[in-house]
């Protein structure tokens, strides 16, 4: 049995992935008691330290072949105002290198640490660098690759994986974007549709790029869905539609901005409403999942801030199954 330890586990989609590949969690951690029940409801607790990383040593950490690190990844992007590892969260990604380096000889061979593409670049890319120095000063190589989760499902979500090994190391080509992935496969006819005023005030703040590419929209002879997203520019708050039938990436549900709505268009008519948990989780290849611990808006708050578990599996199937059977 692969035995792995995550850290930053959130509600558990790291662990949804690789078990579907055999590998067995031993270790959790996560501060969150929100995503920690999530994870107890689908997990169980036995092995959930909900607990702050700083607080661990590397005595407190099982034996394992596999660690992972899905570390916060708020300041390595414009919600954190990009301070990279001057930021509070995510630079306890450094704390993580601590503890491997207090397992010593005890620290898994292999490991995988997941976050945001502003990690390749926070700090004119100094972030990165002291990472991959930090790991390979405990003896692994290194080596990257960029997933996006629109292989797998109708979501953009571009993520690079970080890899070190004790030994060989070599990663393969991603996969492919697939271009048949739509809404409409994972979207729910029936929701709560906004009233004809809440459509109109969505309509009228609407660019004139957008106004006509909904315009374009609605005059097919078919139903689409489109994810939507509210921005502010100059100080006022507009919506924008997608050029594509897929969403964009799912965030933390912290305030109107983050939260994705979804637009039915075609045959003449156009609805829109916010997304449910249920394209939530199904955008995130979780739906399998019970989310009946937490409320609606946590769930998808949870869910917009972890790992999407069909990219998780091909990663485990494709980079860490070759590297872990060395």
């Amino acid at each position: 049995m692969t035995r792995a330890i995550e850290f930053f586990a959130g509600m558990g989609l790291m662990r949804a992935g690789l078990e579907r590949v055999g590998i067995k969690t031993v270790f959790a951690n996560d501060i969150d008691k929100t995503k920690a029940k999530l994870y107890s409801e689908n997990w169980g607790r036995a092995e959930l330290h909900v607990g702050d990383i700083r607080a661990l040593s590397g005595s407190d950490i099982p034996d394992a072949e596999l660690v992972t690190a899905s570390f916060p990844c708020t300041d390595m992007s414009l919600a954190g105002h990009y301070r990279g590892l001057n930021g509070a969260q995510s630079s306890l990604v450094l704390d993580f290198i601590r503890i491997l380096d207090e397992m010593g000889e005890r620290a898994p061979r292999t490991l995988m640490i997941e976050n945001v593409m502003g990690f390749l670049t926070a700090n004119g890319g100094r972030d990165w660098e002291t990472v991959v120095k930090g790991i390979q000063g405990l003896g692994y190589q290194s080596a990257h690759i960029v997933v996006n989760a629109n292989a797998f499902v109708p979501q953009s979500r571009a993520r690079v994986f970080l890899f070190g090994h004790k030994g060989r190391l070599e990663l393969p080509e991603p996969p492919q974007v697939k271009k048949d992935l739509r809404l409409v496969g994972i979207a729910e006819e029936e929701g709560d549709w906004w009233s004809p005023d809440r459509l109109h005030a969505f309509l009228e703040t609407l660019s004139p790029i957008q106004s006509t590419r909904v315009l374009r929209y609605r005059n097919r002879f078919w139903p689409g869905y489109y994810g939507a997203f509210r921005r502010t520019r100059r100080g006022r708050a507009v919506w924008e539609v997608r050029a594509d039938e897929i969403a964009g990436t799912l965030r933390t549900t912290r305030g109107g901005s983050a939260r994705q709505a979804i637009v039915r268009a075609g045959c003449g008519e156009v609805a829109v409403r916010w997304m449910n948990v249920t394209e939530y989780a199904r955008l995130q290849g979780a739906e399998h999942l019970r989310y009946d611990s937490v409320t609606p808006s946590q769930a998808m708050f949870a869910l917009g801030d972890a790992v999407c578990v069909p990219v998780i599996e091909w990663l485990a199937e494709h980079c860490l199954t070759p590297l872990l059977t060395q």
